[in-house]
């Protein structure tokens, strides 16, 4: 059984967000035939549901006929009418059949009837085969509402594996006891909620910790999933935000004033787990919700509980996806659903900076910080004079043709894919892996033990920070601090990165900053032990020159600085290139050169445009 993941972000040709996860498996050794979830989060606005049904019909080939699979799944992540509409467009639809059993998860019942919840919620039961499982979830704390003059009540639901929890029953969560309630809700403005009402309707923090694509019919967690199959886990909605604890925390930070945030704050946002890849996905949620969302997700905040690939949320608007949010999530790649002529112009400035490395748009060059590659859904102006313009950055790639000089135009889908063997690659990622690697190979063959805790603090130094030179100075001084390193003097902490971050020494590549840094740090007033220094020197230049360099020569930067660094520490020339050897086959064996996942999008100012497959490390 070889299973396999595929996220679809969907250009949906304007603002709005429309994302298809894909979970399946051959089937190959077991008793069953293939397998497969389909899980459609948001759907855009009314016409882009069309668009999506095109997509989901022709490009990821999803029916009712033979070889095909119906939609398992729908989220909606909040009740925008760039999120929502488009689904409730799918919803109608008579005779595609294949939405005619789908499962919608959503906020819940809010508290009152907009023209587009109602057209949306209506929409749901036009095919009696649909469920909605989250029906009975009040969605604020003040569950009463009514319709045409009559009190609005949750309906009867049978065979509930997990008893629902109302706003009465403050306590664990049976057979869920990583989700704990949280105390009564304080209601800023002392809104006043009716104690005859109260025990109606499920609490807002219901789905938090449930797994949504593997269930029964009506939506019930089935008991044993498949093995090794993705998963995707509910980790908050309507402000209730899993913590690091365990518990589901309420983060409300929006005014009350303020409807269009609070219902921002209040999307739905999901971790996607196959074997290391993580993926995270939250709607429109905003900072306030992202600080505790982060330290849940990352909670050592270590390069080994990083989280791969982020959608940013908001479409990429300066609401989320902050400084803070991005470097303690530490991710590989970052998908932005744009699309062209999106109204708002995402993504910010602001974002578009972060991810490019700096600590806003408004700091000069060089960047600071660690730049990731970022994948937008389209062109901002696609016909301005001089071709196609975007609102990306340094790092951005920007999808599909809309005014291509011949052929069709090509929308902007991103589409991002993992398989079992990528599923299994090393949790750190490539350069922290390579780094880490070749350090705890020059500390063996020289006999060193080294101080607790160095390892993943080189990890997190060596992608704390962009330019070359600064990634040096970030490794010497985790290697000879005193937090988690050697404890070196500062006077030659100071003068090792001098020497290993000098532009002429980083020009010279790994080999020269490896000479450098060693013969720096023993040559000190107070000098750093040989062997010390070596495991420092092999460190920083791979730090140094790591990066931007393809997979096969990575391995050869590895050994070669595993063994430069091991004999300037006194190994001889046989036990070093044995350890120079042993870095190299156990960062490959670690993370290979399939990648983490690959990104597949079109790419129009290639020499020949052409649909591109970028390997994520």
């Amino acid at each position: 059984m070889t299973w396999t993941l595929e996220i679809h972000h969907i250009d949906i040709g304007g603002s709005g967000d429309a994302t298809l996860i894909v979970a399946q498996d051959d089937g190959v050794g077991h008793m069953h035939g293939p397998s497969m979830r389909t899980c459609l989060v948001d759907g855009g606005r009314v016409p882009a549901g069309n668009r999506v049904h095109d997509y989901l019909t022709n490009t990821a080939n999803l029916g009712i006929g033979p070889g095909q699979h119906p939609l398992d799944i729908v989220v909606v992540t909040h009740y925008d009418a760039d999120h929502m509409n488009g689904v409730r467009n799918l919803l109608e639809r008579h005779g595609a059949g294949i939405y005619d059993h789908t499962l919608v998860f959503d906020q819940g019942e809010p508290p009152g009837d907009e023209v587009n919840y109602r057209l949306y919620a209506d929409a749901i039961g036009v095919r009696p085969g649909r469920v909605r499982v989250t029906r009975n979830v009040a969605n604020i704390q003040e569950p009463v509402k009514e319709r045409g003059g009559v009190r609005v009540r949750p309906g009867a639901v049978n065979n509930v594996r997990i008893q629902p929890r109302t706003f009465l029953t403050h306590g664990a969560v049976p057979h869920n006891p990583a989700v704990n309630a949280p105390p009564p809700l304080v209601v800023p403005g002392a809104a006043v909620i009716n104690p005859a009402h109260l025990a109606e309707w499920w609490h807002p923090y219901w789905l938090v910790g449930r797994e949504i694509l593997w269930t029964d019919s009506g939506g019930e967690p089935i008991n044993q999933p498949r093995p090794n199959a993705p998963t995707m886990t509910c980790i908050a909605v309507n402000r209730f935000v899993r913590e690091d604890a365990g518990n589901s925390l309420y983060r409300a930070v929006a005014p009350l004033g303020n409807a269009e945030k609070i219902k921002n704050e209040m999307s739905l946002a999901f971790e996607l787990r196959f074997g290391t890849f993580r993926y995270y996905i939250g709607g429109d949620i905003e900072s306030g919700q992202e600080r505790t969302i982060a330290e849940y997700l990352n909670d050592q905040d270590s390069v080994a509980g990083r989280v791969h690939v982020v959608k940013a949320s908001h479409h990429g608007a300066d609401t989320a996806s902050s400084r803070s949010f991005i470097r303690r999530m530490r991710p590989e790649a970052v998908i932005i659903s744009c699309s062209t002529s999106n109204q708002y112009y995402h993504p910010a400035d602001r974002t578009v900076a972060i991810l490019d490395g700096y600590p806003d748009a408004a700091t000069p060059p060089p960047p600071q910080f660690r730049p990731i590659p970022n994948f937008l859904t389209g062109y901002q102006f696609p016909h301005n004079v001089g071709g196609p313009q975007h609102a990306g950055g340094d790092c951005s790639e920007i999808a599909g043709d809309p005014v291509p000089l011949a052929g069709p135009v090509r929308p902007g889908h991103v589409r991002l894919d993992v398989t079992q063997a990528q599923s299994q690659y090393d949790a750190r990622g490539l350069l922290a892996t390579a780094l880490v690697t070749g350090a705890a190979q020059t500390a063996g063959v020289l006999g060193l033990a080294l101080p607790g805790g160095l390892l993943p603090e080189l990890a997190k130094a060596v992608l704390s920070a962009g330019p070359r030179d600064l990634r040096v100075t970030a490794v010497v001084q985790a290697a000879l601090g005193a937090a988690h390193g050697f404890g070196a003097t500062p006077a030659a902490i100071a003068a090792t990165v001098a020497a290993g971050a000098a532009p002429g020494t980083i020009a010279g590549g790994a080999a020269a900053i490896v000479a450098a840094v060693h013969a720096a740090a023993t040559g000190a007033a107070v000098p750093v032990p040989a062997n010390e220094a070596a495991v420092a020197a092999a460190a920083a230049g791979l730090a140094g020159s790591l990066g931007g360099v393809v997979h096969a020569t990575l391995l050869n930067l590895v050994q070669q600085a595993t063994h430069a660094a091991a004999v300037l520490g006194g190994a001889g020339a046989g036990a070093a290139a044995g350890a120079g050897a042993a870095a190299a086959a156990a960062t490959n064996a670690a993370a290979p050169a399939t990648g983490r996942c690959t990104v597949t999008c079109w790419i129009r100012y290639l020499p020949v445009p052409a649909a591109h497959t970028y390997t994520i490390y």
